[in-house]
């Protein structure tokens, strides 16, 4: 038996002794390293008592005496496993030493980088305090109300920027410190940070320093501009006021094209430069109210108002413009209903001659109503003329000495047209009331023309056929009667002829029926010739017929009756002469009657024959 085997529950007890606390020593270790890689950022002291006791820690777990106790153990136990189960503690001492050997090799380098990037955060705050202080001093806020405050606080503002650029060199070795620091594997997040702070904190304080600089310049140099431009800008308002009065109508319509266009011309020039001028003011204003304090602020914004109130002479500039645009598309516009209405009124003139001497053959009701169409259309002619007379009075008519001779000769047009109008509309409606007249007239002429139609187919039919030859005194009395009517009806309407000529005769035109009554009188006259022959050929024939009656009835009554007188006897000669003379009439009434046979009317002489 050996040393070791006999002296075995000594081994183990100072093995159990000896592992517990080396179990403690661990557990100690991974607090620290828990403390070490924990989620927080401590100040410098707390992190190197950290770093301290993690130090001592594994200094503890380092040591040589540790590492060869443990190591003859393991031999010592190896040996005692290989006759029997041994205890399971010591391989599992040793398997969490194995285990928490990197852990803690790899929180020596943690801490090691930890520690620089605390010590770099330790040297960088200085300069961070600097850097904010001088950021407050380049941002302060300063008031300046004239070129000589301005140039005062310059001059401190250039102590502020001198100091930076003293500081410039430290700030960027450590800032390369830092990057370097920042690039390596272990670096820690916060250094990251606190560096990108102190990159931002430098630029901004470097970049607010140069921007006060060039807003103090710009100040110092605006307040002369400011003042130069006000006055620059007073003058030119005061142009554009003169060029706006000057503004005036003009009745020449090619002259008024040039004028507008260099007016034009000239008004883009003048708001050109009042936009111009005015930018500028309200550029420098921008820049002294940086620096104003509240009642110079007041004061410049006020300028600048009353400014931008006088600078909207452009406006009105832009509308007198397009006031006098309007006004000369206007009076172009007038000029052309000028000659619209003129060259109406010519054609209504050369309507109403062809109404008045129409140049083909009208019917006097198609005359009234073209002439009553006529006189409405000049009527409504005659209202859109004095409408536009309105925009004449309402905006076009001249003022002093705008009443140019053109002017002039727009009234005169415009008075020429209402005065030729309205003579137009009056003789329109006195033709018309003619033309009205001309049909009444037409219509007793026609009336007349009626009763001749009426007639004279019939009054030429019994001239042609004319009478045939009575049988008996009855018929020929009967025809007398008829040939006289035939007389009384010619007559007649020889009467309604004339009376139609005289209505004809009143009418405006009567050529038509003047060559209608020739033609109607001539057919008349053969007519009446008839009648009047026929007339006296009848009248005759019953004549002697009513003699030859009653001559016979007096010779039969003597011969039958004797009725002579009381004393006296039938004297056969007188009896003989009688009966003479009754064959006598005889002889001629049947010539008579033989010559009432022909169908023209016998010659009154034949029957006297």
């Amino acid at each position: 038996m050996s040393f070791w085997q006999e002296n075995l529950p000594f081994i183990k007890g100072f093995f159990d002794e000896r592992s517990t606390k080396f179990l403690e020593l661990m557990d100690n270790a991974e607090k620290s390293i828990e403390q070490v890689n924990a989620d927080q950022i401590y100040t410098s002291k707390q992190f190197k008592r950290i770093k301290d006791n993690f130090q001592n820690i594994v200094k503890n777990l380092e040591r040589q005496e540790v590492r060869d106790w443990l190591q003859n153990t393991r031999d010592i136990l190896t040996e005692e496993k290989k006759g029997s189960s041994g205890d399971d503690k010591l391989a599992q001492i040793f398997a969490r030493f194995e285990g928490l050997t990197p852990r803690v090799n790899e929180t020596k380098l943690v801490t090691d980088m930890l520690w620089k990037s605390y010590e770099f955060t330790d040297d960088l705050v200085p300069l961070m305090e600097f850097t904010t202080e001088q950021f407050g001093l380049a941002t302060r806020e300063v008031f300046s109300g004239s070129v000589s405050q301005t140039e005062e606080i310059i001059e401190k503002h250039t102590k502020v920027m001198d100091k930076l650029d003293k500081k410039k060199k430290d700030v960027k070795d450590i800032i390369t410190k830092g990057e370097k620091l920042a690039g390596e594997a272990k670096a820690p997040a916060f250094l990251g940070e606190k560096l990108a702070e102190m990159k931002k904190l430098w630029s901004n304080t470097n970049d607010e320093a140069k921007q006060r600089l060039d807003d103090l310049r710009g100040n110092a140099g605006c307040w002369n501009t400011f003042a130069e431009k006000c006055a620059l800008l007073q003058t030119q308002v005061t142009t554009a006021q003169k060029q706006i009065d000057d503004v005036k109508k003009l009745y020449d319509m090619p002259r008024a094209k040039d004028d507008f266009k260099e007016r034009t011309d000239k008004a883009i020039s003048i708001k050109n430069d009042v936009e111009k001028t005015f930018t500028a003011v309200t550029e420098a204003n921008k820049i002294l109210q940086v620096l104003a304090d509240d009642d110079v602020k007041v004061q410049l914004s006020q300028e600048v108002e009353d400014l931008k109130t006088a600078a909207e002479v452009s406006k009105a500039l832009d509308e007198k413009l397009a006031w006098l645009d309007g006004f000369n598309k206007d009076i172009i516009d007038y000029d052309k209903i000028c000659t619209d209405l003129e060259a109406i009124i010519a054609k209504d003139r050369k309507d109403l001659d062809g109404l008045i001497k129409p140049a083909a053959v009208m019917k006097s009701t198609d005359r009234l109503v073209s002439a009553m169409d006529l006189a409405d259309d000049i009527r409504g002619q005659e209202e859109i003329a004095t409408v536009k007379q309105q925009l004449w009075d309402q905006g076009l008519a001249p003022e002093g000495k705008e009443n140019t001779a053109e002017a002039k000769e727009f009234v005169k047009r415009m008075t020429d047209v209402a005065s030729k109008l309205s003579a137009l509309v009056k003789e329109a409606d006195g033709e018309a009331a003619k033309y009205g007249q001309d049909i009444v007239l037409m219509a007793a002429f026609n009336n007349a023309q009626k009763t001749f139609a009426a007639w004279i187919a019939g009054a030429e039919a019994k001239c042609k056929t004319g009478y045939g030859s009575p049988n008996s005194i009855e018929e020929s009395t009967v025809m007398v009667a008829d040939c006289k009517a035939w007389k009384e009806m010619c007559e007649k309407v020889c009467t309604s002829l004339e009376a139609g000529k005289a209505s004809a005769l009143k009418m405006t035109l009567h050529d038509e029926q003047d060559k209608l009554y020739t033609e109607m009188k001539a057919r008349w006259t053969e007519v009446d010739k008839s009648c009047k022959e026929w007339t006296i050929k009848l009248e005759e024939l019953s004549g002697m017929w009513t003699k030859q009656t009653e001559m016979l009835n007096k010779v039969t009554s003597t011969m039958v009756t004797g009725e002579a007188g009381a004393g006296e006897q039938v004297n056969l000669n007188e009896l003989d002469a009688q009966m003479e003379q009754i064959k006598d009439m005889f002889v001629k009434k049947q010539e008579m009657m033989k010559k009432m046979s022909s169908v023209a009317a016998p010659d009154p002489a034949q029957l006297a024959v």
